[in-house]
């Protein structure tokens, strides 16, 4: 991966991470995300199955959204209830108002996450390489991708992290710098699995244990859990 090309997606975690970047400058972003994904697609999966893979994890353990599986095709919470619309935050978000395009704790998750980008937030729960075993299984079809597929990856990509940032937010604000961190870090490791080099996975995981959410604070934000 060129430095160029890191730096867009340097560029993007950002935007992930800060809501107050313009409209026109988001844009031109996910427009050379898409171009990247379409000429990339192995290392973009390399990346994002770790970088997906570390947020999903990093969430406690009692938490749902850790927890999820894929029966039949759909995606779906550990007592079975589908998966995949705001309500699913609202174990923990306070729906205030009826308008969710305009409740601050929900209007990120306004649109549902859609099924695809739900089963690899399911599966990430598993592991960086069960969730690159998947990627390359369902979405990676070939050494590029054509346009719409570049922008169909990214899509479901772009909705499952959002997804999954969203959620650790919940319990760690705006300001955790964990989601930044992570993301850059696995730049250099997407770089190193992709052209066969080793990397220090056991650094990687004692990164992650470091900044899991603590044990027992689900149920903190939701005490009516069993």
């Amino acid at each position: 991966m060129s430095q160029l090309d890191s730096g867009w997606v340097t560029r993007w975690l950002v935007a992930l991470c800060e809501p107050l970047i313009e409209t026109d400058a988001r844009v031109q972003i996910e427009e050379q995300m898409v171009d990247l994904v379409t000429s990339h697609p192995h290392w973009f999966a390399a990346w994002l199955s770790g970088y997906l893979s570390d947020i999903v994890r990093s969430l406690d353990a009692e938490d749902p959204w850790r927890n999820l599986s894929v029966v039949d095709g759909r995606t779906v919470h550990p007592d079975k209830s589908p998966f995949g619309t705001w309500v699913d935050a609202s174990d923990i978000v306070h729906v205030s108002i009826a308008d969710i395009r305009a409740d601050l704790g929900l209007a990120a998750l306004q649109n549902p996450v859609g099924e695809t980008a739900a089963q690899l937030l399911a599966v990430a729960a598993k592991g960086w390489d069960t969730t690159l075993t998947w990627c390359e299984t369902n979405l990676v079809t070939s050494a590029t991708l054509s346009p719409s597929e570049g922008a169909a990856f990214f899509k479901t990509a772009a909705s499952a992290l959002r997804w999954a940032i969203h959620r650790r937010r919940l319990f760690y604000g705006l300001e955790d710098p964990f989601v930044h961190v992570s993301g850059f870090a696995w730049i250099q490791r997407a770089d190193k699995m992709t052209s066969g080099e080793p990397w220090d996975e056991a650094r990687a995981a004692r990164h992650l244990e470091a900044n899991r959410v603590q044990p027992g604070t689900y149920r903190q934000f939701n005490p009516s859990v069993e």
